[in-house]
């Protein structure tokens, strides 16, 4: 009789400490969910706000250093004001980015990207 007390016991803990860990994964799979969420919901708002989304490229040997890819045309944007001090914040490689932009109509410095001036630009997560 003791051994199958025993034995129910040691079953009931081994399936108990399981299931702690399907709930943690369950809970960290919810906040990754939420913080998607999240960031999609902010994502429509700054576009209703009048913003793009876009993601800065570095390129060492052009001249233009840093181009904006948009994410939703893939369009290539030459940035010729990110060089001032206000944008100094965004000019890493990879950085995600909304911004605002006044297309420009001189000669392009980069053959791939269009000549834009940035209005206004604010790091963006995920």
């Amino acid at each position: 009789m003791l051994t199958k007390i025993f034995t129910v016991s040691l079953l009931l803990l081994f399936t108990s400490c399981n299931t702690s860990k399907e709930a943690t994964q369950e809970t960290n799979d919810n906040a990754m969910s939420n913080e998607s969420s999240n960031h999609k919901i902010m994502d429509s708002q700054m576009v209703k706000d009048g913003f793009h989304l876009g993601e800065i490229k570095y390129l060492k040997d052009s001249e233009c250093n840093y181009i904006i890819i948009d994410q939703t045309t893939k369009a290539k944007f030459d940035p010729i004001n990110i060089s001032e001090e206000l944008y100094k914040s965004v000019r890493n490689d990879g950085e995600k980015v909304y911004y605002k932009y006044r297309p420009l109509r001189r000669m392009n410095r980069c053959p791939d990207a269009n000549p834009i001036e940035l209005i206004e630009i604010k790091k963006r997560e995920g």
